[in-house]
């Protein structure tokens, strides 16, 4: 199921390298989509606190189950809407590990989809390094743990003042 999705996916172009669009170097803010309970969302804000504290948004969504879908992509609708005060910069949508069935929700066409058509840049964040699910292939980067999302999405804040400080 899941290959025959990717590749109907892939035909349409949705995964190629050009459509990828490029993380801001210093966001203004992150919008996080994720579950408001659990490690995961307590992980990215302690690596952006440590790396460089930033604005965060978070959309509140199941991550599993037959809603999970429909909730993500009305987040990323909702972050990507003009009439969203102050949009993020760059999305996370993250999801701890799981098996290929608690993952599955990550693989909806649907929602690969709007993960295509968002005029936000979007980093995957699912499961653990040897997770992969279809929003990976489409996302404009995929991290093998949400952890690494936040680490990829700002600088480190003083590696940025010593360089500051060198001029």
């Amino acid at each position: 199921l899941i290959e025959e999705r990717k590749k109907r996916l892939a035909t349409k172009g949705i995964f190629d390298e050009k459509y990828k669009k490029k993380l801001p170097y210093l966001p203004k803010k992150i919008g996080i989509i994720t579950s408001p309970v659990g490690s995961v969302i307590h992980d990215i804000i302690k690596t952006l606190k440590d790396r460089f504290p930033i604005n965060v948004d978070l959309w509140p969504t199941a991550v599993q189950g037959k809603e999970a879908a429909a909730m993500i992509i009305n987040a990323i609708k909702g972050f990507n809407s003009d009439n969203y005060f102050e949009k993020p910069d760059v999305i996370i949508i993250a999801r701890g590990g799981g098996s290929v069935e608690d993952l599955m929700v990550f693989n909806d066409e649907k929602l690969a989809v709007s993960v295509f058509e968002s005029k936000i840049p979007i980093v995957s964040a699912i499961g653990h390094e040897t997770d992969t699910t279809i929003i990976d292939y489409v996302s404009d980067l995929r991290v093998p743990t949400p952890s690494v999302a936040a680490e990829k999405v700002v600088p480190v804040r003083n590696d940025l003042i010593m360089q500051i400080n060198k001029w």
